[in-house]
């Protein structure tokens, strides 16, 4: 049997506040039963991202504080979080210049990991091939119920980052409890820490400065240094070098398996039915929200998706920008996308369907797919099956 997904289009074409895509939103909780997933008095987390400084295109604050809303409603009592990404208090201000703040959320906001990035529960991942155990962030390895709130976008290694890497990347804590750096481990065998070529180097900085974890030391127009040991291997200074000098190849289907398997063990940490994904396709940027910028969308924004399938709603959803036609004045342009295609896959030179591929293989949920649509009306419209 087909899951089910439930959609809602961005498009409003009545002037009535009723029609908004807030209101909509709203409705599509109640179509998709958010009140069966959460009992009385549980806490629920309110997994997002919290984006970046410079990067804003991030699930708007009025998404958060509906969802916040409607979990008050279904009696549950929610916080907003997301695991450490820079230090963490930094990473608090960062939320709040985003717009993520108790005030403008209605609800508490935290880091999952706590103050340094350590506080987590180590997760022992049954049928693994890489990753053993890992480290799940205590604030949602304890929490009864979550609802994952995801930015639909491209992303440098993966193609695209949606619920899966919300989960698999976003529910870790980044920093070693088991004796591992967590972070470092999911993108290590993706790619190898930058190999610097000092002939090319001319000595910007900027990989310096977009550095999250300040791996990378510059000293004059003589040296730069790589501490391998802090690397995460996310692979943003590479792709941010004008010249090139820093070499990195990167692949993806291991990453993906990767993030599969993390992702495995924190949905391990909740009973069956008490985790429910919401995807924003939504300014969909060509970078994943942790990078320093966000540059114009490649697609027109598509609406809101929700599902209890965490690779349905990623499969429905990378169906969905598939389908659109790229927009000008976009990377889309530059590559020369002017029909409608696997646009994500084409501007970051991956192949987006690997992920979905080995996430499914891990039994995190299915490919297989029933697009519900609401209409403005308040009823359940056309229903579309996806094989």
């Amino acid at each position: 049997m087909p899951s089910k997904v439930y959609y809602t289009s961005a498009r409003c074409t009545v002037w009535d506040s009723s029609y908004s895509l807030p209101f909509k939103y709203d409705q599509l909780l109640l179509l998709a039963g958010l009140k069966k997933y959460i009992s009385p008095k549980e806490k629920v987390a309110v997994k997002i991202h919290f984006g970046s400084q410079g990067c804003f295109r991030t699930v708007r604050p009025v998404f958060v504080r509906k969802t916040v809303d409607a979990i008050k409603a279904a009696g549950g009592r929610p916080f907003v979080t997301d695991t450490t990404r820079i230090d963490s208090l930094e990473y608090l201000e960062v939320a709040a210049y985003n717009g993520y703040t108790h005030l403008t959320c209605g609800a508490p906001v935290i880091i999952a990991d706590g103050l340094f990035g350590k506080d987590a529960v180590t997760v022992k991942v049954p049928g693994a091939k890489h990753i053993q155990e890992i480290d799940v962030a205590s604030a949602i390895y304890h929490a009864d119920a979550m609802v994952v709130l995801s930015h639909f976008k491209g992303h440098i290694q993966a193609g695209f980052g949606g619920a899966i890497k919300n989960m698999g990347m976003g529910g870790v804590s980044p920093f070693t409890h088991c004796g591992h750096n967590n972070r470092g481990r999911l993108h290590s065998v993706s790619a190898t820490p930058p190999e610097w070529q000092k002939g090319k180097c001319t000595f910007c900085g900027r990989c310096e400065k977009v550095c999250p974890t300040k791996s990378i030391t510059i000293k004059g127009k003589e040296s730069l240094k790589v501490n391998k040991d802090l690397c995460w291997i996310c692979g943003r200074c590479a792709r941010i070098c004008p010249a090139e000098a820093l070499a990195m190849p990167i692949t993806s289907e291991r990453l993906a398996i990767h993030i599969a398997e993390a992702s495995k063990a924190v949905i391990s940490t909740f009973k069956p039915k008490k985790i429910i994904y919401v995807n924003f396709i939504m300014e969909v940027q060509p970078e994943c929200d942790c990078m320093p910028v966000a540059d114009t969308p490649l697609v027109q924004d598509q609406g809101i998706l929700i599902s209890d399938d965490l690779v349905a709603v990623d499969r429905a959803s990378l169906d969905m920008v598939n389908r659109a036609k790229p927009l000008p004045q976009s990377r889309a342009e530059d590559y020369g996308l002017k029909e409608a295609g696997e646009v994500l896959s084409k501007v970051n030179k991956r192949d987006t369907n690997i992920t979905i591929e080995q996430s499914e293989k891990y039994g995190l949920g299915s490919s297989n797919y029933e697009l519900v649509e609401f209409e403005s009306e308040g009823k359940a419209g056309k229903s579309e099956e996806h094989i």
